[in-house]
């Protein structure tokens, strides 16, 4: 699944594009610098999550809702939010619960979802879905604690 993404809450604006693969065990994003590269892989076997950034040579293991809290203020764990994207289900207690709206968009005659919306407060992501299709396989999550020194997540997710 190919996805553009695009983040604002009045003080940080974010963009990019995001490759994920994921099978019925783990999932593999890869998020892609604007210059076409590979800036960080996130690994996900269940809400386990090892965030690499390859320029640091570093990584960080947690929960996969910590980090999508600190990337983008969604606690959302990876299981509800493959059904958001991929099934179009809302699983509209969580949200409430953050009081996060939803809009979806399907493509034109009621097909895939398209464009995924969501709001708190004065934040707004906007998940975009340019290429989505199956493949058989499965997903190879590389041990990363051999390679890469381990750091906490704001170093291995910060500019320096």
């Amino acid at each position: 699944m190919g996805i553009k993404f695009n983040f604002n809450d009045g003080t940080v604006r974010q963009n990019g594009r995001i490759h994920w693969r994921f099978d019925d065990h783990s999932a593999k994003f890869i998020f892609f610098t604007p210059l076409n590269q590979v800036g960080l892989e996130l690994n996900a076997s269940g809400e386990n999550a090892t965030l690499v950034n390859f320029a640091k040579k570093a990584f960080w293991r947690g929960d996969f809702m910590v980090l999508l809290d600190k990337l983008w203020g969604i606690e959302l764990g990876l299981a509800p939010l493959k059904q958001l994207l991929v099934n179009g289900i809302v699983p509209q207690a969580e949200l409430d619960r953050q009081g996060i709206v939803v809009d979806l968009e399907n493509n034109a005659g009621g097909g895939a979802l398209r464009t995924l919306r969501l709001r708190s407060g004065s934040a707004e992501l906007t998940l975009r879905i340019y290429k989505n299709e199956l493949r058989p396989g499965r997903i190879v999550l590389i041990d990363y604690g051999s390679r890469y020194r381990a750091a906490d997540l704001e170093s291995v997710l910060g500019d320096d």
